[in-house]
């Protein structure tokens, strides 16, 4: 009873509890002193970059990824462990070696780890994956589709709309009136199909609006009706909308969170609630010079989901205005509200054939040259419904690549040659994201006068989640 000789147990745990990364190196382009890109090598620090253990199938990786061009062939990792010895096997080695906090691991391929308890236990190994993205995720990428020709021949006086997950589009040539669709469901265009061939004569091409899950656009000469295209249906099916003495002279646009159309009706500005049509005050649209495109997009206010804002953007006049013309409507509570001129403290220039998108939370502007500004060469953005317009110099950006005489089966894309080749004749329309596949849809579809097609995508808006 009067033993004094110390029992030590020593534990059998073989568990991996924390890693990180220390500093790496990573490629880099700056300006050299000539203003022109050049390539460097720089360091960033990693230890804040989070690593999941998957305890059960001893699985360590990062799954926010390491930016692009991250050196991951010598790596010093920081990692805690039970009590005993870590030991990993390097690449191209078939034999484990004793891991130190100075090592440095390659890990382009995969790593294994395990932990040797005192006890004399081999824990299982762990299996480790540093990813890198392999893409820049705020760049956007642009593909083009080129054997998808419009059935009907080159179609100029273009308005592009998004329903039913195909892309519509109206245009004309000296055939008379088009609609066709390509349906773009998987993320890739099919051959363009007429949507119908009962198609009302004298169709304002650029009224064609999406809303309430079907197409709206006006058809007359001097007294224009409206009619719905059914995109719900096999056969697409074109009826009026409303009594035929109803005229209009513009359809602005749509609004899907107050289910209100909106119009320009005997001179007046007016909204329709899918069954009876109520005025909402004078037309300001009155000033237009010519035939243009309306485009809108709707958001709610932050501080009250029931107050929604309406921009409405088109070309003008340049003899008028050397500005683009921008319109604002709030709809309140009280479902009042009136379309007002919007002034522009940073003015978008009046680019020829102006589009704009509702595209990642931000509203952008492209089109033709204007001026000294050549056509399809910068985005611009505006992040406060219009107010401001700002050229994006990085990132989201049409690409003006040249052919590589060296590799002349490399694909490239020219957007100003494009817009030249195709006598200007462009529409656009954007995918939403797909419910529930968040990695889908998010495309920008750009249609050019023959039926090709340009799509483009920031590339962080098509990564599958991992969270």
């Amino acid at each position: 009873m009067d033993n004094d000789v110390e029992q030590i147990t020593y534990t059998s745990e073989t568990s991996i509890t924390g890693f990180s990364l220390g500093t790496l190196n990573i490629d880099r382009i700056g300006k050299d002193k000539n203003g022109l890109d050049s390539h460097y090598v720089d360091t960033l620090d990693c230890s804040n970059y989070p690593f999941t253990i998957d305890q059960i199938n001893r699985i360590i990786t990062n799954k926010d990824s390491l930016p692009v061009g991250t050196y991951i062939d010598k790596v010093i990792t920081n990692i805690t462990y039970d009590a005993g010895v870590l030991a990993y096997k390097p690449k191209g080695s078939d034999h484990d070696t004793i891991w130190t906090s100075t090592d440095s691991i390659d890990f382009t391929e995969p790593v294994e780890f395990k932990v040797y308890a005192y006890s004399g236990v081999e824990g299982k190994p762990y299996k480790v994956t540093i990813n890198v993205h392999q893409q820049e995720p705020d760049t956007i990428s642009w593909k083009k589709f080129d054997n998808n020709p419009f059935s009907a021949g080159n179609l100029s006086e273009q308005k592009a709309v998004y329903a039913n997950g195909k892309v519509y589009v109206f245009g004309k040539n000296g055939n008379g009136t088009h609609i066709e669709y390509s349906d773009v469901a998987n993320d890739n265009p099919s051959p363009w199909v007429p949507a119908t061939d009962k198609i009302p004569s004298n169709i304002d091409t650029y009224s064609a609006t999406a809303w309430a899950g079907n197409i709206y656009f006006l058809a007359g000469t001097n007294s224009k009706q409206l009619y719905k295209l059914d995109v719900t249906t096999d056969n697409n099916e074109i009826s009026p909308v409303g009594l035929n003495t109803d005229t209009f002279e513009k359809l602005i646009g749509g609004n899907d969170v107050k289910n209100e159309l909106y119009a320009v009706k005997e001179n007046k500005s007016c909204k329709f609630n899918g069954t009876t049509w109520e005025e909402t005050g004078a037309n300001p649209f009155s000033n237009l010079q010519g035939n243009y495109p309306i485009f809108t997009n709707t958001i709610q206010a932050s501080y009250n989901s029931k107050i929604t804002t309406t921009i409405a953007l088109c070309n003008s006049s340049k003899a008028a205005n050397d500005t683009v013309l921008v319109f604002s409507y709030m709809s309140n509570e009280a479902n009042k509200g009136e379309w007002v001129s919007r002034a522009q403290n940073l003015p978008l220039p009046n680019l020829e054939n102006v589009t704009m998108i509702y595209y990642d939370g931000k509203l952008y502007a492209f089109g033709g040259g204007y001026g000294e500004i050549k056509p399809f060469s910068q985005f611009y953005c505006s992040t406060d419904n219009g107010l401001c317009w700002r050229p994006v110099t990085e990132c989201m950006a049409f690409p003006a690549e040249v052919p590589d005489p060296e590799n002349p089966n490399r694909e490239y894309i020219n957007f100003p040659d494009l817009y030249d080749t195709h006598h200007g004749n462009y529409s656009c329309a954007v995918t939403p994201k797909l419910e529930n596949e968040t990695y889908r849809g998010n495309f920008i579809w750009i249609v050019w006068e023959d039926g090709s097609i340009c799509r483009g995508r920031i590339n962080r808006l098509g990564f599958t989640p991992k969270w």
